[in-house]
């Protein structure tokens, strides 16, 4: 299929966004929480252009299928902040926003993208209403790591800075929601040091008044941290988490909702705590408990008809976690040890709620060849397509991929897994390398479709290297590297067996060539090759069925170059181009690529 060439409207427009990018537009840094009463003015500004082209083998006989889609959009996200005294603060996200292609009016919307309100009453208790970003424990309320990433290169952070952005992720594994938080937080001079006090409710859904009843999450945490303690002032911490999941069935005419109690307990001791050397014990364990509900009539004593709650479907199960946690904080070294067991009808909505949703249709080529076959979700859509990603929290395990993760789909939290890990990491102050490593080695509690048992290996290692200072180059250059592998196993008979092996692999360089201008490259490759069963959920984590076995012999392989301008350290234009191929060694005319050239602009004022 002939290859299309960058569009002139497209090639116009990226050359007006570097004309924008003037160092002018860069001034202006955000102010500080504490700027004291009045009204700020700050926000983010981001254009963003791009052009995907369609080829390899499915392309050549495919005659249904746009080869080239261009789209892109101008957004400008206001943001005022209004405090009339220091403890009270309201704050507001007006977003404007263009589609590329839109002139005069068409396809402009505007819309609120945040608003809340926070304080400190009496500096003793902190509140705040509206939109909010909650964490707990990775067992309670929790967001785990997306899918296909373990140091991704920088070439790759722009588009996926944009998602992560679009999606509220922070960066801290918290989930945003809407609702009411408070806080206080107490001193004494007694045994326990520090006490520590949370609560929230944040509406997860509203209802439709008809069969959809509004969802709600409501918990909290107790903290307590004691004095120091002996000889050596080891200190100690114990915490009690709760995270409640319900639907409220006086809310339109449903009948039928979910019940998702979990609650938690998390506990640590600083065993040692010298200069040179850090020693400590960890651990949380708690309970789940995941039900159906259902609304009746029942006939009352005074002969009326009252609506009594039944539970027609419940199940409960727990997990423990426990380790030793070490640090030399001179040399910058850190490890923990955990044994990890987590029950098979453990189910923690709010914590075990994925990134991805591999059920979305693709933003771009989501069906493509004669017969409009979907297309698998990839490397290429991971990094830059928003329509795959959600941050809401889901009543059931959700989808995966397991050519992508498959030993802890769910983050820690994933149910029905015992066994051992390993978190390390090197990062001693001024040197050239850190480097972040997890080592897996888990195990089913409960066989899936057998009495058999799967066995899950995996290893993940991700480094940084600052190469400027040890080739003499006095401009910044710098690598980032990333490797996982995933080996899974079962034995029994030739329908039951499973033998799955994934490896994941990223590199990139990034090199500034002069002062701002930085030249980005970088590959990340996947290849996955054996066999598995993924299974399809009902009622929380059940499994429904086995569609079938999922068998795989299949790389993906995403490259990407180009040029990026920093005006300021958050303040840049980037241009580049990315390639894609997918190959299937069982199915070689489904094989196809995807190109891609974009440019974008991003200005944080």
């Amino acid at each position: 299929m002939r290859r299309t060439r960058l569009s002139a409207p497209l090639a116009a427009l990226v050359t007006l966004a570097a004309l924008v990018a003037s160092p002018a537009s860069a001034q202006g840094a955000p102010p500080a929480d504490d700027a004291g009463p009045g009204i700020r003015f700050n926000g983010l500004g981001r254009t963003y252009i791009q052009q995907t082209d369609l080829g390899g083998a499915v392309a050549a006989t495919d005659t249904t299928t746009t080869a080239t889609a261009a789209d892109g959009e101008f957004l400008l996200d206001l943001a005022v902040t209004a405090q009339p005294y220091r403890a009270t603060e309201v704050r507001g996200v007006l977003r404007l926003r263009n589609e590329f292609g839109g002139f005069f009016g068409a396809g402009v919307t505007v819309e609120v993208r945040e608003l809340y309100a926070r304080g400190v009453v009496a500096d003793v208790l902190a509140y705040r209403l509206g939109d909010m970003d909650l964490a707990l424990t990775p067992y309670t309320v929790f967001l785990p790591e997306a899918d296909g990433v373990v140091n991704p290169p920088e070439v790759f952070d722009a588009q996926r800075q944009r998602v992560y952005y679009e999606e509220f992720y922070t960066g801290r594994n918290t989930r945003r929601f809407q609702g009411a938080r408070l806080e206080l937080g107490l001193d004494a001079d007694g045994p326990v040091e520090t006490t520590e006090v949370r609560a929230f409710l944040a509406r997860l859904r509203p209802t439709d008044f008809e069969t959809t009843p509004a969802r709600y999450l409501g918990g909290g945490r107790v903290g307590l941290t004691s004095a120091p303690l002996g000889p050596t002032d080891a200190r100690a911490t114990a915490g009690l988490n709760l995270s409640y999941v319900w639907d409220d069935l006086d809310s339109g005419n449903a009948n039928s909702g979910v019940r998702n109690p979990v609650l938690t307990l998390d506990a640590g001791v600083s065993v040692l705590d010298r200069p040179d050397l850090t020693v400590g014990l960890v651990g949380e364990g708690g309970w789940s408990a995941a039900a159906r509900a259902v609304q009746r009539d029942s006939l009352g004593a005074g002969g009326g008809v009252d609506q009594v709650v039944e539970r027609t479907f419940e199940e409960d199960d727990t997990f423990v976690e426990v380790g030793v946690t070490g640090a030399l904080p001179r040399r910058g070294a850190r490890a923990a040890v955990r044994f990890v067991n987590v029950g098979p009808d453990f189910f923690s909505a709010a914590a075990q709620s994925k990134r991805v949703d591999y059920t979305r249709a693709l933003g771009a080529f989501g069906r493509i060849g004669n017969a409009r076959a979907l297309r698998r979700v990839g490397l290429f859509d991971l990094t830059r397509d928003p329509s795959v990603y959600t941050f809401r929290v889901e009543s059931q395990l959700m989808a995966f991929d397991p050519r992508y993760n498959n030993a802890l789909p769910y983050g820690p939290a994933t149910p029905n897994r015992r066994g051992v890990r390993l978190d390390a990491g090197y990062e001693p102050d001024g040197g050239p390398l850190a480097v972040e490593a997890v080592v897996a080695l888990l195990s089913e509690i409960r066989g899936q479709g057998t009495t058999e048992l799967r066995d899950f290996a995996l290893a993940r290692v991700g480094a940084d290297l600052a190469l400027g200072p040890l080739v003499g180059y006095r401009r910044g250059l710098g690598v980032q590297l990333g490797l996982q592998l995933e080996q899974t196993s079962r034995g029994g008979e030739e329908v039951e067996a499973v033998d799955l092996s994934t490896a994941l692999v990223e590199a990139g360089l990034t090199a500034e060539v002069y002062d701002g201008l930085d030249v980005l490259l970088g590959l990340t490759h996947r290849q996955s090759s054996g066999r598995e069963y993924v299974p399809e959920f009902e009622r929380f984590n059940d499994v429904r069925d086995f569609p079938g076995p999922f068998v795989t012999d299949d790389a993906e392989t995403l490259l990407g170059a180009g040029l990026r301008y920093r005006f300021r350290d958050d303040v840049y234009l980037t241009v580049q181009a990315q390639r894609f191929a997918y190959g299937d060694d069982a199915t070689p005319d489904d094989d196809y690529r995807l190109g891609q050239v974009f440019a974008l602009f991003h200005m944080p004022f």
